[in-house]
């Protein structure tokens, strides 16, 4: 199953909910979640739009996580033993405008 690779930003993210446990804990399941069995369908992933190389899971009603598959074949499905970067982890909203 893929490696996780935070990026700066995605720590800073994660450093802004460091007072809202329940979140930390609902993204800690997504992130086991997306390293264990990226295709779990609890993990709702879906392609960024606006951005190509970007996806997208869910971690609650609000937040979604955005990462980027190292190797994203022709197919458009990534390969999940391959490493993966994340992104950020923020409102729906705001990840879908700035997912990088």
């Amino acid at each position: 199953m893929p490696e996780l690779i935070p990026n700066k930003k995605f720590v800073s993210d994660l450093e802004s909910f460091k007072q809202q446990k329940t979140i930390l804990k609902k993204i800690a399941k997504t992130l086991n979640f997306l390293e264990s069995n990226p295709m779990h369908p609890g993990l709702r992933i879906e392609r960024i739009m606006n951005d190509p190389g970007a996806w997208s899971a869910r971690v609650d009603k609000k937040y979604r996580i955005s990462f980027e598959p190292t190797l994203n074949p022709s197919t458009g499905a990534p390969d999940w033993t391959f490493p993966v970067k994340l992104l950020r982890v923020l409102d729906h909203d705001d990840l879908y405008k700035s997912p990088r």
